[in-house]
């Protein structure tokens, strides 16, 4: 009996521990590999200069990550994700306004958008197509986005 009381007590013990890791806020335990170069940009339609943060080495050029990202994970070409201490609407806003410069068309699905949890989807005219999956988190404070990439042949 008394052995049985100690499980349950490690057990949730060892819950709470895990949900403290998964809902905390940013850590600084470890950075991506940045390229160190950062570039500037003259926008020929307004002629005004505008600084372009790097990307993370492995993330494809034509997928812009957020600014302020961080714990990001590029597991590969195709796959990434990260954190971002945003509420959903920004980072929404980020990528409708970001996507098309990089040749991404919102296809025939809308934006959905539904509470704490947002999917979009784009694609490019040669086939390739993206999901983004994005989750705030509101005891962190912070949103997950998940970027989902599947190029054509």
């Amino acid at each position: 009996m008394k052995s049985r009381k100690y499980s349950i007590i490690l057990t949730a013990m060892l819950i709470f521990g895990l949900l403290l890791v998964a809902c905390g806020k940013k850590q600084e335990t470890s950075a991506p590999v940045i390229n160190p170069e950062i570039t500037q940009e003259v926008n020929p339609s307004t002629e005004q200069t505008e600084v372009v943060a790097p990307q993370p080495v492995g993330a494809p050029e034509d997928v812009p990550i957020i600014p302020d990202a961080y714990d990001i994970e590029i597991t590969d070409e195709l796959n990434q994700n990260y954190k971002v201490d945003l509420p959903i609407n920004d980072v929404v806003e980020y990528y409708q306004t970001e996507l098309p410069k990089n040749g991404w068309d919102q296809i025939n699905n809308p934006d959905s958008v539904v509470g704490q949890m947002a999917q979009l989807t784009r694609s490019k005219t040669n086939g390739d197509r993206i999901n983004f999956s994005l989750q705030f988190n509101p005891i962190g404070e912070f949103s997950i986005v998940q970027i989902y990439i599947t190029r054509a042949p």
